[in-house]
């Protein structure tokens, strides 16, 4: 699962190639690698028309943004941000975002960020495989012995060290705000 971001009105930098204006369902498969080959150079030629993080990824990303941007979104807007059911956040926002994460973008904020996150993150406590319900052994139908979840410690990483944050993705989620104009979160 991800998250699909789509600019409502993206600044184009360069021209929309043809082929981007046909289903790509309905081309044969030569066609279609030449489709996706057009709509990924396109994408980054225009950094406003798409941004995609998975789960993963995104979460981290969106929690920042909404400290980051507190003033500027909604709570509606916030929540709308932890959904992919196509909540929009309009050009005024969005730009107001922009200016508001450039500045941490400028000061280093958002390294500092980073750092700490990631210590926050190695430094969670271990917690008990479900798995195994915390025996390291398992008798199921998929395995005999030894848990190959935890590798029968009983023990693994905290479910939230799933989700990395980087400094690198808020820069090109920052790029993206830049050029989107409003944003439909997918």
């Amino acid at each position: 699962m991800g998250f699909d971001i789509y600019g409502l009105n993206p600044t184009q930098l360069t021209s929309k190639p043809e082929i981007l204006n046909k289903n790509w369902g309905d081309l044969n498969e030569q066609e279609t690698e030449i489709y996706f080959d057009a709509r990924r150079k396109y994408e980054q030629a225009n950094p406003g028309e798409y941004f995609r993080n998975n789960v993963w990824w995104w979460r981290p990303l969106w929690d920042y943004v909404c400290v980051v941007c507190d003033e500027v979104l909604s709570d509606k807007d916030k929540d709308g941000g932890c959904h992919n059911s196509g909540h929009k956040i309009n050009e005024k926002k969005t730009n107001e975002m922009c200016e508001l994460l450039k500045i941490e973008i400028l000061l280093d904020k958002h390294k500092e960020y980073e750092e700490i996150y990631k210590e926050r993150i190695n430094n969670l406590p271990l917690e008990q495989c479900s798995v195994c319900e915390g025996t390291g052994q398992r008798d199921d139908e998929y395995v005999k012995g030894e848990c190959n979840s935890c590798n029968g410690l009983g023990k693994r990483k905290s479910w939230d060290s799933n989700y990395p944050f980087s400094a690198e993705n808020v820069e090109r989620f920052v790029d993206f705000l830049s050029y989107c104009n409003g944003m439909q979160i997918c």
